[in-house]
This record gives C-alpha cells, sequence and structure tokens, in this order.
C-alpha cells in the first residue's frame, strides 16, 4: 500500500482507497523473553528483548498490509513517545494513519510482555481505553463507505457500533475479534458479519456455555444479510467455526515449538479476513489463518515477521491458487 493514499476522499463517486479499515485501540508492546519465570526479588538476565506495536486491530492491520491489502487505522495515542512509536510502526508497515488521533495529555498504553516457552504474562500500563468520540468519524464517512472491510475489537462501542453500520449499509463486511465479554460486544454484535472471539470468552459467561451451543447463540445475534461466521480461536488447538448455513468446522492446530504466542489470535484475524476478501469459504478461510497463526508463534513478538501468502497456503495444506 502507499502509505501517503489518502484515508478520506471528496465527493460522493470517489473510488474506495482501502480494503480495510481497522478501529480499536493501539498499544505499545515490550516483550522480554526469559528462561524462567522470576521470583520476588530476582534478579536475572533476558535472553532477548523487542519493542513493537500492539493491540489486536492495529497487528491485524500490519499482517493485512504485509499481504498486499491498502489499511488504514483510526484510535487513539497521546503525545508522548509511545504515541510516537506506535504511529512510525504502523507507517513503516504501510498502515495509513490519517485517522490515528494524537491527544495532548493523553498516555499511550503500553504492555510489558513476560516470556517463557510458551507461555507469556502480560503487565498492562494505561489499558483502561480513551474512545474515539462518534463525531470523529464524520470526516472519515468516505472511507467508511468505501472500504471493502472493517475490524474492531468492542472496546470502542459507540464509535464502532457506527462506523459498522456505515461499512455494511455500503456493502463491506464487518468482523469483531473480543477476547472476553464486555459491554461493547453486545452493541456490536447487530452490525457484525464474522464474529471470531477466544476459546476463554464463553467460559466467563455466568453460564459458561458449551462452545457449540456459545457459536449457535452468537451466530444467532449476527445479521441475517451478511454471512453470519461465528468462531472461537482455540489456541494450539486451532479453531472452531460456525458457517452461515449452521455447520460446525472444526479445524486442528499445527505441532509447532513456539517461540512466542503473542498476537496469534490477531494474526488469524487478519488471515482469515484476508481469505475471505478473496472468496474463500469457511474452511478453507480457517485453515489459512491457522497456519498464519502457527507461523507466527515461531518468531518473536505481535509483529513477528511471516512467509508471503502463498508459502502460509502451503504450510496449511491449502491448494495454490491458479
Amino acid at each position: 500500500m502507499d502509505s501517503q493514499s489518502p484515508i478520506s476522499t471528496d465527493g460522493p463517486e470517489a473510488p474506495p482507497v482501502l480494503d480495510v479499515l481497522g478501529l480499536g485501540v493501539a498499544v505499545r508492546d515490550a516483550t522480554v523473553w526469559l528462561d524462567h519465570f522470576p521470583a520476588p526479588d530476582e534478579k536475572l538476565p533476558a535472553a532477548a528483548f523487542v519493542e513493537s506495536g500492539g493491540g489486536p486491530v492495529p497487528t491485524a492491520l500490519v499482517v493485512l498490509s504485509r499481504l498486499g491489502r491498502r489499511c488504514g487505522f483510526v484510535g487513539l495515542v497521546g503525545d508522548d513517545e509511545a504515541g510516537r512509536f506506535v504511529r512510525r510502526e504502523l507507517e513503516r508497515e504501510g498502515v495509513d494513519t490519517r485517522g490515528l488521533e494524537t491527544r495532548p495529555g493523553h498516555e499511550t498504553p503500553t504492555s510489558v510482555i513476560l516470556v517463557v516457552g510458551p507461555h507469556r504474562t502480560i503487565c498492562e500500563w494505561r489499558q483502561e481505553v480513551v474512545p474515539v468520540a462518534p463525531e470523529a468519524l464524520v470526516p472519515l464517512r468516505p472511507a467508511l463507505e468505501g472500504c471493502r472491510a472493517l475490524h474492531v475489537d468492542a472496546r470502542m462501542p459507540d464509535a464502532q457500533s457506527e462506523a459498522a453500520a456505515i461499512v455494511r449499509r455500503h456493502g463491506g463486511v464487518v468482523m469483531l475479534d473480543a477476547g472476553h465479554p464486555r459491554p461493547g460486544v453486545d452493541l456490536l454484535l447487530p452490525n457484525v458479519d464474522i464474529a471470531i472471539l477466544s476459546s476463554t470468552f464463553p467460559g466467563r459467561l455466568p453460564d459458561a456455555p458449551e462452545p457449540e451451543a456459545f457459536l449457535d447463540d452468537l451466530a444467532s445475534r449476527l445479521p441475517d444479510d451478511g454471512p453470519r461466521i461465528a468462531g472461537l480461536t482455540l489456541g494450539p488447538d486451532g479453531c472452531l467455526l460456525r458457517d452461515g448455513d449452521g455447520s460446525l468446522v472444526r479445524i486442528p492446530g499445527h505441532a509447532i515449538e513456539a517461540v512466542d504466542t503473542t498476537g496469534a489470535g490477531d494474526v488469524f484475524h487478519a488471515a482469515f479476513l484476508d481469505a475471505h476478501l478473496d472468496g474463500a469459504d469457511v474452511e478453507a478461510a480457517g485453515r489459512f489463518a491457522n497456519g498464519a497463526a502457527a507461523l507466527k508463534c515461531l518468531g518473536r513478538s505481535g509483529r513477528a515477521p511471516l512467509p508471503d501468502r502463498a508459502a502460509i497456503r502451503d504450510f496449511s495444506g491449502l491448494a495454490s491458487n491458479a
């Protein structure tokens, strides 16, 4: 993507300029790899340290941009070094940041992530969300009306719900990534076409439904005039997906020696949306997404390099495109 292509256009007849627009929370990640988790008062050397951008939506946009999609991010950072870092990282990856507001006095969220083998501990700082106001979407309407897809995280439900309604009215699809129940999820679902949530989500509900029953209920909340895809990511066990016709597809994970699982879910969502935009059915999109997420886990940080689309398809056991 040309990072200078505008996120908004003039005039009702202007052509679409973005494939995917993302609206969500942006974070700076500081990831430390250790031989073991430290005991109280222990000092120990780190095996590696990486600073990167983070957040489910921005990371998914980075992956989509690497796959050749034209992407733009709408969100909020502070006028601090962390905010400047977040913006630079997105721009370096070809993601349009003209919808990213720098707000004076706001402190950009940061996460310190401790990784030991396949396990991690995340220490969050300033993770309380200062939402993007719905009125901030006014100058972005051309981009919302022209994009093929919107990706959201339920962290700014008012603005995200309004943005989702605009995108769907103009023929785009809306994808939701949410790790656990929050009020914004119920507000968004009537305008979400693809809702793939974390395996921990059902267990945090009052009645802790079984995955199949949970997906049936989740799909029933999605609009009838869309693909109505509901799913759960299952970590190393792959994913469980419900198609719009009610059929369930369970796709096993890949046996790998994971270096870092940070961002695996973000990569899964990006790859699934990429395949969906190419016309893949639910099973093929899920297999492609599983493969991309597994390959990410072989590298360090949520923004670890990925191979190209053909290599991901080959790893996922999918036939190459003609």
